[in-house]
């Protein structure tokens, strides 16, 4: 009874292979750099596979950005959660960005990465770029309001900071490959709070 419920739907399991196959090219080869019969090849599945789960190469790009909001803030979220103190807990958001990063060879940001490249393509895209920014700034608003810090922000202009330095945290350490300005980042935001 419990294995049939561990087991995934056939189709489940041909859109998670595209999925991450799609993952895989899209960030570290770009949206415009990946044709639809590499997707195809490098997932080992059949042309009509593909079609039949995504309609085209901008179905496939929403998809990917859903599932990398989905799986990127879960993770985010849990690193988080795992921290006690709750200004520990704003500087562990730089720690979760910088282990990511390093994961990622310091590839840099997914979803700046894809609105980059396709955030007009399909109206359906940016959209979904700005949701998953909206809510990472929503979750560091909610940690900054229980925080304690000093007040020498607003909950607010911290929120606003945390996010700011975040971000170009990131952009940097893509140009340079390293993740010193993210580091940089969090020992000022260790100084304001």
């Amino acid at each position: 009874m419990y294995i049939c419920a561990m087991i995934k739907p056939r189709g489940q399991f041909v859109t998670d292979k595209i999925l991450e196959t799609a993952d895989h090219l899209f960030y570290f080869q770009g949206y415009s750099n990946t044709g639809i019969n590499q997707v195809i090849d490098e997932a080992d599945i059949a042309k009509g596979s593909l079609y039949k789960h995504f309609e085209s190469k901008a179905d496939l790009m929403v998809a990917y950005l859903e599932r990398t909001h989905q799986l990127w803030f879960e993770r985010f979220k849990g690193k988080i959660e795992k921290v006690i103190d709750p200004k520990e807990k704003l500087l562990a958001v730089f720690d979760h960005h910088l282990e990511r990063q390093q994961v990622r060879a310091f590839g840099g940001c997914p979803f700046i990465k894809a609105n980059a490249e396709a955030g007009m393509s399909d109206s359906r895209i940016l959209p979904e770029i700005q949701s998953a920014k909206k809510r990472f700034k929503k979750f560091v608003g909610q940690l900054v309001a229980k925080s304690g810090h000093k007040k020498i922000l607003t909950d607010k202009e911290l929120t606003e900071t945390i996010c700011l330095l975040t971000e170009g945290g990131i952009a940097l350490g893509s140009v340079f490959k390293q993740g010193k300005d993210l580091e940089t980042a969090k020992k000022i935001i260790q100084k304001l709070i």
